[in-house]
């Protein structure tokens, strides 16, 4: 070999691995909270598009039938009985202005199977008529929306509730865009947050706050709180939606979609008189200076 010595190749100590290891774990878990950051912000970014999606159309919704504002729930868009009125909750009359009026055209029925329409034709959801999952009513940080494997509904559910104050059930009057809302629709909550396994079939009344047909708690009483798990805030359920006030597993506050379209995310300090003023229409409060 002319001299050359010919040194033996070796693999990694055992140690050597070891560090190795050791080294891509430290890596992992510090790599892990900003990855969870980064999902928490796009869910963010998904439930708010949702909320504003929602709002939007529920203007769009009112824009098209003289400022008449949907119902929380009942007829519309003609206040007594007539043909080809719907009845079911706002969810159901503002999907024709959420590009899903395939859905909405599928529950025409010839007759008035709920008998709230005077024998009308009608558009029913009820019943089975409507089987429809709408990826805007799912917010990605709601641990409770399972969507369509949710309980035995046709349809999926609802990580959101409306604002009674805004639009009450249809027997307590109809408001109208913007003349009702005294307040600003820029300062007046028209959709919020709830956990989906609170509340029932969306398009039946539909998840609600503030409402006094339940009742619901109004007030400071109405603040919103924060999720604990999976479980509804105080113990609420489809059974007993008396007890219903907003929820979010959002950190630091939850999201508004607010009248004018816009929303916002109120921060979890904010003081219940405030949060109440906020929910009026007409009350002519100022919101305090932690809105």
């Amino acid at each position: 070999m002319n001299g050359v010595r010919v040194r033996d190749r070796r693999g990694f100590t055992l140690i050597e691995l070891l560090v190795v290891i050791a080294i891509i774990a430290i890596l992992i878990g510090l790599l892990l909270p900003a990855v969870q950051k980064v999902r928490e912000a796009a869910a963010r970014t998904q439930c708010s598009n949702n909320l504003k999606q929602i709002s939007l159309a529920t203007i769009n919704c009112a824009d098209s039938h003289q400022g008449l504002l949907p119902p929380g729930d009942g007829l519309y868009p003609i206040m007594s009985p007539s043909a080809n009125n719907s009845y079911a909750s706002i969810f159901f009359h503002i999907l024709p202005y959420m590009e899903h009026a395939n859905e909405y055209n599928s529950c025409l029925q010839p007759s008035d199977p709920h008998g709230n329409n005077g024998s009308l034709p009608t558009y029913s959801p009820f019943w089975n008529y409507l089987r429809a999952n709408i990826k805007t009513y799912v917010c990605p940080s709601d641990p409770t929306n399972l969507g369509a494997q949710q309980s035995s509904w046709s349809s999926g559910m609802l990580s959101y509730a409306y604002n009674a104050q805004a639009f009450p059930v249809y027997w307590n009057g109809y408001n109208r865009y913007p003349a009702s809302i005294m307040d600003g629709t820029s300062n007046t909550i028209f959709f919020t947050e709830l956990p989906a396994n609170c509340v029932g079939t969306w398009y039946d009344w539909g998840p609600s706050i503030v409402d006094q047909s339940w009742p619901q708690p109004t007030g400071p009483a109405a603040l919103f709180v924060q999720m604990r798990g999976s479980n509804c805030p105080w113990g609420a359920n489809e059974a007993n939606p008396n007890l219903n006030v907003p929820a979010t597993s959002h950190t630091g506050g939850i999201m508004a979609g607010m009248g004018d379209g816009s929303v916002r995310v109120v921060a979890q300090g904010v003081s219940g008189l405030t949060w109440w003023y906020a929910l009026t229409v007409n009350g002519g409060e100022v919101l305090g200076s932690d809105w």
